[in-house]
């Protein structure tokens, strides 16, 4: 069984991830994706979250598509680190699916995999004015700083689905389960997710 994790920021979804891993006894894969990325391309984890940031330069980001449409500029371009991350990235998620009892966390997962026997894609979500005070209480923040943390990942999360794999982020049709954390908390999300593992 593969069990991917798609979230809204500051919904709690780590947590309940590493407490399903714990129950099935499953590799919880999270970090591990940009080590592994980094040392195929030799370069460092942090230069492959960086590239991952949809926030930094969506922009630059939609102007090279743009370009790669036009078969007189593709054919003289090689691909962008950014490309090369994406296209390293999906490798390793299917190496870790292949290997199965997993939860691949994030990383787009639900979108590489797809739909399939064996795979389940969850999304966590709650209200946005829960989650912004959990990210207050987690991080110790003020209200406005939270709110703007949770605007920016939640935006880039959806530019990313987006423009990698021209997906609603938040479209449910895109997962099997989609669970609310503010309604059923950590132990209630846990039990939905593993019992709905043992379904499929």
């Amino acid at each position: 069984m593969v069990i991917t994790i798609s979230n809204r920021y500051g919904c709690g979804a780590f947590a309940i991830a590493q407490r399903v891993a714990e129950r099935l006894g499953y590799e919880f894969v999270d970090e591990q994706l940009p080590v592994v990325v980094a040392k195929r391309l030799h370069t460092s984890p942090e230069a492959v979250e960086s590239a991952e940031d949809m926030g930094r330069s969506m922009s630059e980001r939609m102007l090279r598509g743009l370009e790669l449409g036009t078969p007189e500029v593709r054919a003289e371009t090689g691909p962008t680190f950014d490309e090369e991350c994406l296209r390293e990235v999906q490798e390793a998620v299917r190496e870790y699916a292949a290997r199965g009892n997993v939860i691949l966390f994030g990383r787009g997962a639900h979108a590489i995999l797809g739909r399939g026997p064996g795979i389940l894609r969850v999304f966590m979500t709650a209200p946005r004015e829960w989650r912004v005070h959990h990210v207050m209480e987690a991080g110790d923040a003020d209200e406005k700083t939270a709110a703007a943390e949770v605007e920016r990942i939640d935006r880039a999360r959806r530019e990313y689905l987006r423009a990698y794999y021209d997906l609603d982020w938040g479209d449910s049709a895109n997962y099997d389960l989609v669970v609310d954390t503010s309604t059923f908390g950590v132990e209630g999300c846990t039990d939905l997710i593993t019992h709905a593992a043992g379904g499929r």
